[in-house]
């Protein structure tokens, strides 16, 4: 396959016409146009910027013999939300407010039977309460990826 085969073939993966296509690297229709008859090629620059937008690498643009992007990369995508997940679930277990509540009902049971202290199951309440704001924030981040 050849490079002008490949651009045709990622340009309209994407939905793109050769005038949008032509508009987001900042060139004419025709030049897109050339470049998919293989009538001229385009510049390093474009190359680079045409890689990134397809999510292609100048290998698999240039070299005629690669048919197919490499399947390592759908792969490693994958793997990378998997890690992303594992690290937002060890984040999670690993951060001090989400026992924070969990300590403070077993301390409120404690502080209720034995001290009967106003003050202090106060305080553990809203120690509770400020632990559960954190956890809540924390998860809201991680299921939004921030």
């Amino acid at each position: 396959m050849t490079i002008g085969e490949k651009i045709t073939k990622l340009r309209k993966e994407q939905n793109l016409t050769q005038e949008q296509f032509a508009e987001i690297l900042k060139v004419s229709r025709q030049s897109v146009s050339k470049w998919e008859r293989n009538d001229a090629y385009p510049d390093t620059e474009k190359l680079v910027r045409i890689g990134k937008i397809f999510g292609c690498s100048l290998d698999y643009l240039l070299k005629d013999e690669l048919e197919q992007m490499d399947v390592n990369l759908a792969a490693a995508k994958e793997e990378a939300g998997y890690d992303k997940m594992r690290a937002g679930v060890l984040t999670y277990l690993s951060f001090p407010p989400v026992f924070g509540w969990i300590v403070g009902i077993v301390s409120l049971r404690f502080q209720k039977s034995h001290m009967k202290n106003k003050v202090q199951i106060s305080l553990t309440i809203l120690g509770m309460v400020f632990s559960l704001v954190c956890t809540i924030l924390m998860m809201a981040g991680i299921l939004l990826g921030l």
